[in-house]
Order: structure tokens, then C-alpha cells, then sequence
């Protein structure tokens, strides 16, 4: 049986009115859970705009930082609650929303955050990108980049992509992290991996790269948000 991780899409919210004026928060993994009738959960309030204003690289964020459940877009670095700092943002960067609230173009997105961004790759801590925009006009007002510091999340999972034999995750995550291999919803179990050259990241054929190389019960390639493969996982 082949274990074949889809895209890590994010199911984006972006209808209705916004709360804080026309501003909305999306384009982030950690949204993949919103309902495409959820009207509040990409809404960021006028006290998250503002910090995202003043915001600079080495500032941190909380694992969930917009939406209703958020109480903060910015913390200390040393609170317990920090999960994320922020790499790289940039106003105003001439970019425009799809009316899904994603883009259609990622170089613009490479552009700030470079092109490793959102990419699964062993070993390294999960990175991300985000946007604050206008939902009427789709005019990006911020764009930035975020990187896990590497405390484990709420759910237990260390925000580390798997990369040594013997580690254990779940395929249905949109990002992949190590869990304790006791955990209920662990699938699959590393058993080695192959890692993909960044030039054929858009172009591999992982399925006969699998078949190849991997000596195991199945295996996941791990696909991003922008639908490449950084790596194929052989697992048990």
C-alpha cells in the first residue's frame, strides 16, 4: 500500500464581512481546519493589525495568532505560550489575494521568504508564510514569514519534520512533526528517507523514486503548499 500525502492545502475562509474593518489574516497552514463558511476564523482585530505594524524580524508568535481563539498576535520570546518568530515582513509588498485568499503567483512570496519556505524538509524546523489583507480590494498589506522555534505544539507534536529511523508521525497532518510514537494518531514510522534536490522539487516523479529506493511496507512524499516534493518518507 502506497501512503500518499495530498498537498498541504489550507481550506481558507474568506467570505463575508470582516470584524476589524476590511482587514483579514490568511494564507497560513494553521487555518487548514476553517470552515469555507467560516466567516470570523482568517479575521484578525484592530489590536493585531497594530502589532503586526510595529512587528520585526526575531519577534514571536503564539502557535494560533488570528482568528477568534487568538488573544495575541505578538508575545515575548521567553513566554511559554511563544511558538513561532517571525523571519521576515514586509508592507505593502505589491501583491494580490486571490479572492480564496491565497496567490497565484509564489514569487512574490520567494521573494521574502525565500524559496525554501513551507517546504518539507527533514530535519528542519516547520516555516511558513502569512498575509494580512483587504478582502473588498485583495490588496496585500503585510506579507511574512514564520519559523517554529521548536517547542512542542498543544497537541504534543515537536514542529521538527522527521528525518532519523525510528521516528513516528501522522500522515494526516498538514505540516509533519515528530510525535511520541505512543500517540493514538501516529501511522507511520520512519524507516529512511530520500531527499529530493531543490531543482526537481516541482518535477519528481516520487512514486518511481519510491519504488527505487525505498526498502519499506509503504511510503509518503512530502508535499507543501505550493505542490512539491521536497523528500519522499519510506515507512512502516
Amino acid at each position: 500500500m502506497n501512503t500518499k500525502l495530498g498537498p498541504f492545502r489550507r481550506l481558507l475562509a474568506v467570505g463575508g464581512v470582516a470584524l476589524a474593518g476590511t482587514v483579514a489574516l490568511t494564507g497560513c497552514s494553521l487555518l487548514e481546519s476553517a470552515s469555507p463558511d467560516d466567516t470570523e476564523s482568517n479575521e484578525v482585530t484592530d489590536e493585531q493589525v497594530d502589532q503586526a505594524a510595529d512587528a520585526a524580524p526575531g519577534d514571536c508568535l503564539p502557535e494560533v495568532y488570528n482568528g477568534p481563539d487568538a488573544t495575541a498576535f505578538i508575545v515575548e520570546c521567553d513566554a511559554p505560550e511563544a511558538f513561532w518568530t517571525l523571519t521576515a515582513i514586509e508592507k505593502d509588498p505589491a501583491v494580490t489575494a486571490t479572492a480564496d485568499g491565497s496567490v497565484e503567483d509564489p514569487t512574490a512570496i520567494y521573494g521574502v521568504c525565500g524559496e525554501e519556505v513551507n517546504a518539507q524538509l527533514p530535519g528542519k524546523p516547520w516555516t511558513d508564510w502569512d498575509m494580512i489583507y483587504d478582502p473588498t480590494s485583495l490588496e496585500v498589506d503585510y506579507l511574512y514569514c514564520i519559523e517554529a522555534l521548536g517547542t512542542p505544539n498543544a497537541a504534543g507534536v515537536t514542529p521538527v519534520v522527521p528525518s532519523n529511523a525510528g521516528e513516528c508521525f501522522s500522515t494526516a497532518d498538514w505540516n509533519i512533526g515528530v510525535y511520541d510514537c505512543a500517540d493514538p494518531l501516529v501511522d507511520a514510522t520512519l524507516v529512511s528517507v530520500i531527499e529530493v534536490d531543490q531543482a526537481e522539487w516541482e518535477t519528481v516523479d516520487y512514486d518511481t523514486l519510491a519504488n527505487e529506493q525505498c526498502d519499506s511496507a509503504s511510503y509518503a512524499p512530502a508535499l507543501d503548499y505550493f505542490g512539491r516534493t521536497a523528500a519522499v518518507f519510506c515507512i512502516d
